[in-house]
């Protein structure tokens, strides 16, 4: 079994949204994610799916893009993006119940996959008034709880602990945030992360903890094998 992450799929079926006005490096993006997914993924193996899967406002609307990831192959565990509108955080037990067969959802909960404890949550910025991601203190501490929560599931003798995050766990000026003193508290190894897309990231080992963007464009549209 090998366990891969990617992000940001920004999948649209249902809506109109083409990616391609973003650069087009993102024409028919979908299609070389599923491409280079299913010649790469064996059906044992787990993909972590760090945030904003669809552009849809609705679950009806979103369920062609969940239907898309389901049929990948792999174990697929996913968590809120900030873009995720069909996913409202009060639903997510009865949206639980309609994923198809091979999806899970992971917030504020544990996954223990041979060894390795996986959880995650969205994250969350706060740090500058003019930072058009920033959000008040309310949701930090609401994504805060999400997080530990999940990181008081895995066991202290797990081998491995993953934790998977849509907002990057540091600032705009890269400096370590209350999510990065979470995850060195509960003594992590891995953090994937999403939603930087452009500007400055940090990936690499970052104070005992290893760090690796997974947006889909910034790893060429193709789950990145972690473990």
């Amino acid at each position: 079994m090998a366990i891969y992450a990617i992000s940001d799929l920004h999948l649209s079926h249902a809506v109109e949204k083409p990616m391609h006005i973003f650069g087009e490096h993102w024409r028919d993006h979908a299609e070389r994610i599923a491409a280079n997914w299913d010649s790469l993924v064996k059906p044992d193996d787990v993909v972590i799916v760090a945030g904003d899967h669809s552009w849809a406002l609705k679950f009806d609307q979103a369920k062609p893009d969940i239907d898309f990831i389901a049929a990948r192959p792999g174990r697929k565990l996913l968590i809120r993006g900030n873009h995720d509108y069909w996913w409202k955080r009060e639903a997510t037990n009865k949206i639980r119940m309609q994923m198809p067969p091979g999806i899970e959802l992971v917030h504020g909960n544990a996954v223990l996959i041979d060894g390795t404890g996986i959880t995650g949550t969205r994250g969350w910025r706060v740090e500058l008034d003019d930072d058009p991601d920033a959000g008040d203190e309310k949701v930090l501490r609401r994504e805060l709880m999400y997080l530990e929560r999940g990181l008081k599931q895995i066991p202290p003798e797990t081998s491995t602990k993953i934790v998977a995050l849509h907002y990057p766990p540091f600032n705009a000026d890269l400096e370590p945030n209350a999510f990065a003193d979470l995850l060195q508290q509960y003594q992590v190894d891995l953090v994937v992360y999403g939603h930087v897309h452009t500007g400055y990231y940090l990936e690499g080992n970052v104070n005992g903890i290893e760090y690796r963007l997974v947006s889909a464009d910034h790893v060429d549209f193709t789950p990145v094998r972690i473990a």
